[in-house]
């Protein structure tokens, strides 16, 4: 895998930049696996433009080749689970973090991004790996703001197939916003002490509708334990469970809606009480 990374400065060749959206790595993909033959093409020109020397099995990639193709998501869902998933809500705090702490004003904001990134209207300088400075003219292309964990310093991409697709800008997340505490702010703590800990989180995880597995990476736990946790919530009717596809897929009911989202009660407030009928 240490193949993907280019020896000099780390980057990445385009053929596993997904489009955006993804919600999950297997949803990353198959989505990289579901482009256009033609980008496929354009991105294998750049990489051997930036790498002569590119392995040949980066280069079968491209050439969409199934055992080569299988064998990297394989490889990628395997560090995925042992290297990524385990620190996932680290990443999501620092992320989340940086967006809360970004001003409303587009001035102060693309300056705050990153050190090396300066804002002068009209011009944003962005340091990039090139061995020349190369002016980019938007003319309403847009630009793509992506926060990145694992970078270490701010680059652009262009697109290498599309002409008029956003230029996207890759920024490094700052860690200290990244701190994690045992009083997790987003977690009550009335339901931590209802539910504990885990399990609350695992409810907190489905006010979006997700799989076994996207609710484990999500929550930094196994699939075995996710299930446990599930298997409690729906007997206590706070979850419902459904197959889409053959997958199984979680959301809350109306009562674990209600549980999550309801407030501490003050003295004297009167108790409403919601049951989940029986099925």
């Amino acid at each position: 895998m240490f193949d993907l990374a280019t020896p000099d400065d780390g980057t990445l060749p385009d053929l596993l930049t997904a489009p955006t959206g993804a919600t999950s790595l297997s949803d990353g993909l198959a989505a990289v696996q579901s482009k256009p033959q033609a980008q496929f093409t354009a991105d294998l020109a750049v990489a051997r433009s930036l790498r002569p020397d590119l392995p040949q099995w980066i280069v079968d990639f491209h050439h969409r080749q199934p055992e080569v193709t299988n064998r990297l998501a394989r490889l990628l869902n395997a560090y995925h689970r042992l290297a990524i998933a385990p620190g996932w809500r680290y990443v999501e705090h620092a992320v989340q973090a940086a967006f809360d702490s970004a001003a409303a004003t587009a001035d102060v904001m693309l300056n705050g991004l990153h050190p090396s990134i300066s804002w002068e209207f009209p011009v944003l300088t962005v340091p990039c790996h090139l061995p020349h400075d190369v002016d980019l003219h938007l003319a309403g292309r847009g630009l793509l703001l992506v926060p990145a964990f694992y970078l270490r310093a701010p680059t652009a991409r262009l697109d290498n197939h599309d002409e008029q697709a956003p230029i996207e800008l890759y920024f490094p997340v700052r860690h200290k916003h990244a701190a994690l505490r045992d009083d997790d702010p987003h977690l009550d703590p009335g339901l931590t002490r209802l539910l504990g800990r885990t399990r609350a989180a695992v409810l907190a995880a489905l006010t979006t509708v997700r799989s076994t597995t996207e609710l484990a990476t999500r929550v930094g736990i196994s699939a075995a334990t996710a299930s446990h946790h599930l298997n409690a919530l729906r007997a206590g009717g706070l979850i419902t469970t459904a197959r889409e596809h053959g997958t199984a897929r979680h959301n809350l009911t109306h009562l674990g809606l209600r549980l999550l989202h309801s407030s501490p009660r003050t003295p004297g407030q009167p108790v409403t009480a919601f049951f989940q009928p029986p099925t």
